[in-house]
């Protein structure tokens, strides 16, 4: 029997503050959660777009802000797969501009200024179960508080070289934090109505953030979409199911494209062909499985130093100890040892070290594909 799965994109929330929800510590008890995987890009359209086809937007069509509507329709997409598998599907958006109709039988999107997401999603959830007809049901629910909190507080007040914005820093985070916590209990609620319809044994959910939030972290990026460290980059999925591992936290890295293999084999789907995903180690735990050995990312922001809407103009390759950025318009880079500097204050480039060339010579592969 195939299970029902529930997407849950807790939009822009940050892997390093999951801690501050006691919900969703909770939560991640009864599953496995993933805090090291790399977004394809720093922002929704693009970001969801990569996660629903496995693609980034060189092949799917969507690389840049204003090609949101530009999914190629030769392209493999998840909701389209499943539907034709005999799933019942379903989403609420913050904007029919985020992804595709394409393979759902109920497409809907909210005001995120006035909409009850605590009431309406649970509501969906209960309406694909009740509609499905004893099929299995694909639900994805986008909850925007946190889109919400840092649109009404930053972009509509500051400007993106404002540097009171940056000084305020602690605030930006309290603004983002309490955010945050309103997404943990929404999570909760999410879980409250699966154990309310009675088909806990049978559903996998999945809570995950599209990319982080910066919070004045550095100067030019008041929230995300313009550069890609770490603060909007990395970020985590908790997968909560039958068969799961229980109480585990891995930061082994992955990509954010490889959810779609993953998803197509927790559905158990004919496409399934067990390329990239990682339900197995979701399964065991194996310390011994390898986790991907680079991740790429690339982004073209619409405001900051190097805004470029219509075509992505920073790239990044990382693996698990290294990240090198490349910034196309200005043709320069940056080189971060993520163990000694975290937070990637102090760039190594220009340094003379092999790393760097063999990162730059894999970076233009890819990017050149």
């Amino acid at each position: 029997m195939k299970p029902n799965i529930i997407l849950v994109l807790l939009d822009g929330a940050r892997w390093d503050r999951l801690y501050k929800s006691d919900y969703f510590t909770s939560i991640q008890k009864e599953g496995f959660l993933l805090d090291n995987i790399t977004a394809a890009y720093p922002y929704t359209f693009a970001a969801v777009n990569s996660i629903f086809t496995g693609l980034f937007g060189k092949e799917n069509g969507v690389d840049a802000y204003y090609k949101m509507f530009k999914l190629k329709e030769s392209v493999d997409y998840l909701p389209e797969i499943l539907q034709k598998e005999g799933y019942f599907t379903s989403c609420d958006l913050i904007s029919d501009k985020v992804i595709s109709a394409r393979g759902f039988d109920i497409y809907q999107s909210h005001d995120e200024y006035n909409d009850d997401l605590f009431s309406r999603h649970p509501d969906l959830i209960k309406k694909s179960f009740n509609n499905s007809e004893k099929k299995p049901f694909f639900t994805f629910l986008q909850f925007s508080k946190i889109h919400t909190a840092t649109v009404t507080e930053r972009l509509k007040k500051y400007e993106w070289d404002d540097p009171v914005f940056y000084k305020n820093k602690e605030k930006n985070l309290e603004t983002y934090d309490n955010a945050f916590i309103e997404s943990g209990r929404f999570a909760q609620k999410i879980m409250d109505t699966i154990n309310e319809l009675g088909v806990s044994d049978n559903t996998y959910v999945i809570f995950f953030a599209d990319h982080g939030t910066g919070n004045g972290d550095r100067f030019g990026e008041r929230n995300y979409g313009v550069f890609l460290y770490e603060e909007t980059l990395r970020t985590f999925y908790l997968f909560v199911g039958p068969e799961l591992e229980k109480n585990k936290v891995s930061s082994k890295l992955f990509s954010a494209t490889q959810i779609f293999s993953t998803l197509l084999e927790i559905s158990k789907s004919k496409r399934a062909s067990g390329q990239g995903s990682i339900v197995s180690y979701l399964m065991s735990g194996n310390s011994e499985f390898k986790g991907t050995e680079f991740t790429f990312s690339e982004t073209g922001g619409l405001q900051g130093p190097f805004p470029s809407p219509k075509s992505p103009n920073v790239f990044c390759i990382k693996n698990t100890k290294f990240k090198l950025i490349y910034y196309e318009t200005p043709n320069n880079f940056e080189l971060f040892d993520l163990e000694s500097d975290p937070h990637e204050k102090e760039t190594i480039s220009g340094r003379g070290l092999e790393i760097e060339q063999f990162l730059k010579d894999k970076l233009f592969e890819w990017k050149n594909r």
